[in-house]
């Protein structure tokens, strides 16, 4: 049964960082962390269209974030003409393999953490995000930071018995039982860790569905398989991990959500609401709206399809 978070965890959390200033170098005697922002996707339009926006808009609306190192991870190949495309932007395009077949394609998504490169924080982010003002501020060193889940597939006993399965503990607060993995920010200390443990759980979780009734049910929702086995991973991990503000999980979903009427979004979510023309759809948000619009008239009329 999918399951409709209430909205009661809405709140700014503390900057609790406040000694770290954007990216990479020195001012005033202090050395300041190195960001990459990196997204993983397939060589067809629809990710083409959905690397470009995210790029596009991070460059644009990003404000210190367009100094981070910037990273695009094609699975198995790249077109020459996104890759050209991407290059002028100064994004870096890694090609990756897919992992086993049997794995659901989003948990290719942990190939961002396998990226060799100097940085202090990753910023990993769906392709299917605009990023749509600067929250560097909201980047820590130190502590993984991700968004909750508006949409659960599973109700809470059905999340007791797979963290039970695995001998895991629930975590005691209802918001950190489910990970949601569209946008992670990983200190570089625990990259490496977090990499392991989660493709560990994504097989795991692969390997046992339908082993049993209860399991068949999970089968169901295979399209979440990533975000089981992160929430696997973190408990695992016993990793400390710290959530963002609502601003970060703004959804073009096609319905009104009250909630974030007056809210000014860091990352609008679109999945597949764009126009035929190219151009995210409106929400009737009064506040998330203007944002849209403002994403919209940095976008040209490109199709996803075709």
């Amino acid at each position: 049964m999918m399951v409709v978070k209430p909205i009661h965890w809405i709140k700014h959390i503390p900057k609790e960082i406040k000694d770290l200033l954007p990216f990479g170098g020195k001012r005033g005697g202090i050395t300041l962390p190195k960001w990459l922002i990196a997204c993983v996707g397939e060589n067809n339009r629809l990710f083409h269209f959905r690397m470009l926006t995210l790029f596009k808009t991070i460059k644009t609306f990003g404000g210190e974030l367009a100094k981070a190192k910037l990273a695009a991870c094609f699975v198995d190949e790249a077109d020459q003409s996104i890759s050209h495309e991407l290059d002028k932007m100064g994004v870096h395009i890694h090609i990756v393999k897919p992992y086993h077949s049997n794995l659901q394609r989003h948990c290719n998504k942990i190939r961002m953490l396998e990226i060799e490169d100097d940085y202090d924080v990753m910023v990993a982010l769906d392709c299917d995000t605009a990023v749509t003002r600067d929250f560097s501020a909201e980047i820590s060193a130190d502590t993984i930071r991700r968004c909750d889940s508006l949409l659960d597939p599973l109700d809470i006993n059905e999340w007791k018995y797979m963290y039970g399965y695995f001998g895991l503990a629930m975590p005691n607060d209802e918001m950190a039982v489910h990970a949601n993995s569209a946008v992670l920010f990983i200190p570089r200390k625990d990259v490496r860790n977090l990499r392991n443990a989660w493709l560990h759980y994504a097989n795991l979780i692969t390997d046992t569905f339908h082993s049993n009734e209860q399991w068949s049910r999970f089968a169901q929702h295979k399209y979440y398989t990533d975000q089981f086995a992160l929430s696997m991973a973190l408990a695992d991990l016993k990793a400390d991990v710290q959530l963002l503000p609502a601003e970060f999980n703004i959804h073009i979903n096609g319905a009104y959500q009250g909630w974030a009427d007056q809210l000014h979004p860091y990352i609008l979510s679109y999945h597949h609401n764009v126009t035929e023309d190219g151009k995210l759809k409106t929400t009737g948000m009064t506040v998330p709206d203007q944002y849209i619009s403002k994403v919209n008239a940095i976008l040209g009329n490109h199709s996803q399809s075709g």
